[in-house]
């Protein structure tokens, strides 16, 4: 009886704290679903959550922890046209820009910081 309420608190604990750690929507392969000139803001918040900052055509996320920012630009029908995934542990910064000579144009650009 004792081994079975041990066993059922630790069963209890461990799923709580997959259900609380595991909310974090903010990753790599649900950022690369989401597609410029395709998601809309919905699309977004469904997929890697709500942003810690919401200013009028842009959403940030920060992730102080894991030295993380993401940056998602709207246009004014809530549809994205750029985002950027600035990593620091990792040294990256990818950027999907279009340039202004052209039309119909999508880019992605991975920098690394630390070079």
């Amino acid at each position: 009886m004792r081994t079975m309420k041990w066993t059922t608190g630790v069963l209890l604990l461990a799923g709580a704290f997959l259900v609380l750690g595991g909310c974090d929507k903010l990753t790599r392969p649900h950022y690369e679903m989401i597609v410029q000139n395709v998601s809309t803001t919905d699309d977004v918040a469904r997929t890697i959550g709500a942003p810690d900052i919401k200013l009028d055509d842009q959403w940030h996320y920060e992730r102080v922890d894991k030295h993380l920012n993401v940056i998602i630009h709207f246009n004014d029908d809530g549809v994205v046209v750029r985002k950027q995934w600035i990593d620091t542990m990792k040294g990256q910064w990818e950027d999907t820009e279009k340039p202004e000579d052209s039309d119909s144009y999508e880019s992605t650009t991975i920098r690394r910081l630390n070079e």
